[in-house]
């Protein structure tokens, strides 16, 4: 069944105006408005590579792509959306890698890691940027 033959059953089962029921068939098969845009998401990863140098983190963390995070403290962060874990006691996922970032003892007593001093915002950011392959 195509998308017109879709649109005139509604119509008839509906018995609505074809142009109503058209109007509505097109918006369940478009891109929402707020869809984010390919440049929207690489800004932000590009704020999240800025703020692995000026917060700090490549001081301690290694990171490939990232030719100053040269750090020998804390483990390696390649591939981080490839884990399965964060600091070894936390299912990785991006809500729980922005969590663990704002507060690292929470879910890692013995964690070397500070709390860093970084907004909600920022920690999304340096998340974006992490999970870019």
């Amino acid at each position: 069944m195509t998308i017109f033959t879709s649109v005139f059953t509604i119509a008839f089962a509906l018995s609505m105006p074809l142009s109503v029921t058209f109007s509505a068939a097109l918006s369940i098969w478009t891109f929402p408005s707020h869809a984010e845009t390919p440049e929207a998401l690489r800004e932000r990863q590009e704020q999240g590579k800025t703020l692995m140098i000026t917060k700090g983190c490549s001081s301690c963390h290694q990171l490939t792509k990232l030719p100053p995070a040269k750090g020998l403290v804390g483990p390696p962060l390649d591939n981080m959306a490839a884990q399965s874990y964060i600091a070894g006691v936390l299912p990785n996922s991006r809500e729980n890698l922005t969590q663990f970032l704002l507060d690292p003892q929470k879910f890692h007593a013995d964690s070397a890691m500070p709390t860093p001093d970084i907004t909600q915002q920022e920690a999304l950011r340096l998340v974006d940027y992490l999970w870019k392959e």
